[in-house]
């Protein structure tokens, strides 16, 4: 009866042992592709492993997205009307940036914004 009490218990601690094993691997994937995991509105999980990382339609590194990136005449227009630019419209684009005219305190004004992403301000020319 020992002898099988030994056997028992040495099948039960090979069975915990793996089974902690799993587990520890699991929880070694799950760290690891923690961006992966989803949380549904509905109350449901679900996660994803591999694959490339999409965001919406594009992905990071193709070439619609490296395109997106560049000032948009309208986006342009936006940020010269933020600065307190009146009557403000597109006096040229180019492939290196975009200019903006209009008026500020009277004075005619002519910004140069780059053609990149967030559209940076090259120049502001008072005249």
């Amino acid at each position: 009866m020992s002898m099988n009490k030994q056997i028992s218990t040495g099948i039960k601690s090979a069975l915990v042992a793996s089974i902690l094993a799993i587990g520890g691997m699991a929880a070694t994937a799950g760290t690891a592709s923690a961006d992966r995991l989803h949380y549904d509105s509905r109350g449901g999980f679900s996660f994803h492993i591999g694959g490339p990382r999409y965001r919406g339609e594009r992905y990071y590194g193709s070439r619609r997205y490296r395109r997106a990136q560049r000032c948009h005449p309208r986006r342009a227009l936006r940020k010269a009307r933020h600065r307190g630019i009146r009557r403000a419209h597109i006096l040229r684009v180019s492939r290196r940036g975009v200019l903006v005219g209009g008026r500020k305190w009277g004075d005619r004004v002519v910004i140069g914004f780059a053609n990149r992403h967030r559209c940076p301000v090259r120049f502001i020319d008072h005249r």
